[in-house]
């Protein structure tokens, strides 16, 4: 015999579970988002949203063409390069909506499939080189709401130069794991008595002091010297001359993100243009390492400081968007799995990064009533 409370349970979590695969899994009149076709084009007039401030419209623009509104999405970019001309990101949005994908992009492709986390926009910006391809990625797939689509569905990769770069990278990879290279021992030479008394200090050559040249390793010193000083007006500046050596490995990047910061917060209120360049550049080199959730707040702290510089504004959103998407296909996944208390976490992530998610919202409030729900079950 099933109690009152049980059936209340069962049926809470089966209108919670219905509504993640709603918003996990792609439907169209019963189709999966593999049998989607693309949309066809509508004579309707769309008219941006009135009102809306440059962030609000850019922010629109993309949640339209990631539920496949690309109408509306159009008339909102168009608006948004009314304000803000130079806007490279509309212009390539635009793009995307204006071309067809087989003139956007090469033929030849390879496959990839869906894995939990995994989204279009973090296959674009691995594959592809920004996140904002996500719409021409979903059309070359004939997919019309990029929003819907399934962990283990196959899509198909432009086979672009950036895409095979980063295959490359991924086989070299693996072919260092299976094949690991041997580990060098230096050979030191062995200076014997006899050549040394043989040798005539006439004949040893002029030595001649030169002063020293600065070297990769010598301005990194210096820099983790000034670190450790909390110098970080002089640190910035060893940080700015070692990138004329190249690009930085792991540690350094993390030291100069470091610099980057404390200079920043520094300098934040009496400078704020500079700071805000400061933590963008920080920003830049999360990037660099794949910190995302980093990258976005230096992005963030960047925007509050200067709210005229749109390039970090649209880096910032881009992130944003990418962040919330990875942590809300998790946390979908994790509640079918019934691990709430991940699902929790996941879902408090997504509102760490974006407070008006309105989908991360409703399905915490809900596993988290859920979670209550079986508590009282298993305390009774």
């Amino acid at each position: 015999m099933i109690s009152y409370m049980d059936r209340n349970l069962i049926i809470s979590a089966t209108f919670l579970t219905v509504g993640l695969l709603v918003s996990g899994c792609a439907v169209d009149n019963g189709k999966s988002v593999e049998n989607n076709t693309p949309l066809k084009v509508s004579k309707q007039k769309f008219t941006a949203e009135p009102g809306l401030v440059p962030k609000q419209r850019f922010r629109k623009a993309i949640e339209k063409l990631e539920n496949g509104e690309e109408g509306q999405a159009l008339a909102e970019l168009k608006a948004y390069l009314v304000a803000i001309p130079r806007s490279k990101s509309a212009k390539k949005l635009i793009a995307q909506i204006s071309t067809d994908s087989e003139q956007y992009f090469p033929a030849d492709y390879f496959t990839v499939n869906l894995t939990s986390g995994t989204s279009l926009s973090t296959l674009a910006k691995t594959y592809l080189g920004s996140a904002l391809k996500f719409y021409a990625l979903a059309k070359y797939n004939d997919i019309t709401n990029p929003s819907r689509v399934n962990i283990g569905q196959e899509i198909k990769v432009p086979l672009t130069a950036s895409a095979q770069a980063q295959l490359d990278k991924e086989n070299a990879l693996e072919t260092a794991k299976l094949n690991p290279a041997p580990i060098d021992v230096p050979v030191v030479a062995e200076v014997t008595t006899e050549l040394a008394e043989q040798t005539d200090e006439s004949e040893l050559p002029e030595v001649v002091i030169e002063a020293p040249v600065e070297t990769a390793e010598s301005v990194l010193g210096m820099l983790q010297d000034t670190m450790n000083n909390k110098d970080y007006a002089t640190a910035v500046e060893k940080v700015i001359a070692l990138e004329a050596f190249g690009n930085f490995d792991k540690d350094t990047t993390v030291l100069a993100i470091a610099a980057y910061v404390n200079r920043a917060q520094e300098i934040a209120e009496t400078d704020n243009i500079l700071a805000a360049s400061y933590f963008a550049a920080a920003g830049h080199l999360n990037l660099h390492i794949e910190s995302q959730l980093e990258a976005f707040e230096s992005f963030r702290l960047a925007y509050d400081l200067d709210e005229s510089n749109e390039a970090v504004m649209e880096e910032m959103l881009v992130l944003q968007k990418e962040i919330s998407d990875q942590y809300h296909r998790e946390a979908s996944s994790a509640y079918r799995r019934q691990e709430l208390d991940f699902a929790i976490e996941k879902w408090d992530k997504v509102l760490e990064v974006n407070p008006d998610h309105s989908s991360a919202q409703l399905y915490r409030a809900q596993a988290l009533e859920l979670k209550e729900k079986l508590k009282n079950i298993n305390q009774d």
